[in-house]
């Protein structure tokens, strides 16, 4: 399906987010940095065990998906995703990693019926989470919008809080009160070479590291990343993970008001 290129409007916007995210982000790091002062050295989390969820049915193949076309027919294990046909699979595949936040966070508090990807992706389209095409009728592709995923995750059983120009800070403050954090980051995050892009790609942040008086790393689980090292319970040092941060996350934790 051939897109249309991204208006000259959403083009600025993402432009203007880029230059301004981390400048307004320091506010929310002062706020932020008082809580954790006293801190000890060690290791953190949310204090669950989280499931690794990857957005592809083969994480040993990922790194075929993304650098070589791999199409899902190709993929042994494709129907574990729940799609009706691997067309189906190998596109919203490439763009379940926000739905497969959700899901870890879902299997992680058992909050409601086990559910396979493709059911919660067809469930946040039916909330009109993904848009495909615009008012003229021609082929779009913006991403999951946010007040859909939070319905999705509240439809679930989870309590959800969402953040703008945030820091680092405010995720390991987020996780010592036990929330699972999607953030939003590039998705040369699961890769091992330069960051050049900005967004566009969601991680399920859960524990980090505290050295010295200062976040020295996250561990999450990335849906996406090419090699077993960034996959499942991936190590990413504080500098790496905060240039390849937007700044804006999604919190989850299990509702308050369940039974």
């Amino acid at each position: 399906m051939p897109f249309h290129q991204p208006l000259p409007a959403l083009r600025l916007r993402r432009l203007l987010h880029r230059l301004t995210d981390a400048p307004l982000s320091q506010r929310d790091r002062l706020r932020s940095r008082h809580p954790l002062d006293s801190l000890p050295d060690g290791e953190y989390s949310a204090a669950v065990t989280v499931p690794y969820v990857p957005q592809f049915a083969t994480p040993a193949l990922i790194a075929r998906y993304i650098h070589d076309g791999l199409h899902g027919r190709d993929d042994p294990n494709w129907t574990e995703f729940g799609a009706p046909d691997a067309e189906t699979y190998t596109f919203w595949a490439q763009r379940a990693c926000a739905i497969a936040c959700v899901k870890m966070a879902v299997d992680t508090y058992h909050s409601a019926l086990p559910r396979t990807l493709y059911d919660l992706v067809q469930e946040c389209r039916d909330l009109g989470g993904y848009r495909l095409q615009d008012e003229h009728g021609r082929a779009v592709d913006q991403g999951w919008f946010y007040a859909p995923l939070v319905t999705l995750a509240e439809h679930n059983g989870l309590e959800v809080r969402g953040g703008s120009y945030a820091s680092l800070l405010s995720i390991c403050t987020l996780l010592l009160d036990g929330w699972l954090v999607a953030a939003a980051v590039t998705p040369e995050i699961g890769e091992t070479g330069r960051l050049r892009r900005y967004d566009g790609h969601f991680v399920l942040v859960y524990g980090f590291r505290w050295e010295r008086r200062r976040l020295a790393a996250f561990v999450l689980h990335n849906p996406s990343g090419r090699t077993a090292p960034l996959q499942a319970a991936a190590v990413i040092p504080a500098g790496r993970f905060g240039r390849a941060f937007a700044h804006r996350f999604v919190a989850f934790r299990a509702s308050q008001s369940r039974p």
